[in-house]
């Protein structure tokens, strides 16, 4: 069984194919819209002089300590580049970071964190994305563009919640 949201009609060819799945095989079920009302984009141009953009990324932070925020980067350089000046920046706010590059024990134990609400400021690459069903996620912000558009829906729908 297969389960997602957000799987275009090109990746369910793209998986059938992979995995030797015929296509009359399988029953593909689909909603009549993926809109979510209880989510809101809100996009910003952002700066070119890097402290710039860390300092507005710090505002949108402290107008929403109610809830979990999730920050997504391209690389795993700019995740831990945001994290460690978050780290200077932000006292008493408990932040990780997740990305393909960090070794098992780590991606682990910043999962766990994460799903037992120790950490309430996640900055990831898209590597955070499967078993990632947190509730509370109030704010979802794409640091750098998503790879893709399927990416940017997945990411952004791990909000309202």
């Amino acid at each position: 069984m297969l389960l997602t949201a957000t799987c275009t009609r090109l990746e369910v060819d793209e998986i059938c194919t992979n995995l030797s799945i015929e296509n009359n095989s399988f029953a593909l079920i689909r909603g009549s819209t993926s809109h979510r009302s209880e989510i809101v984009f809100n996009v910003r141009e952002r700066k070119e002089i890097r402290d710039q953009y860390i300092t507005e990324i710090i505002s949108i932070i402290n107008d929403n300590l109610h809830g979990r925020i999730i920050m997504y980067c391209a690389t795993h350089s700019s995740c831990e580049y945001l994290y460690n000046k978050l780290q200077e920046n932000l006292n008493n706010i408990s932040i990780d970071y997740f990305h393909g590059g960090l070794r098992d024990n780590e991606r682990e134990t910043a999962m766990n964190n994460w799903k037992s609400n120790s950490t309430q400021i996640m900055i990831a690459t898209s590597a955070f994305g499967m078993e990632v069903n947190s509730n509370n996620v109030r704010v979802v912000i794409h640091v750098e563009a998503p790879m893709s558009m399927t990416n940017l829906i997945q990411e952004a729908g791990r909000a309202g919640r």
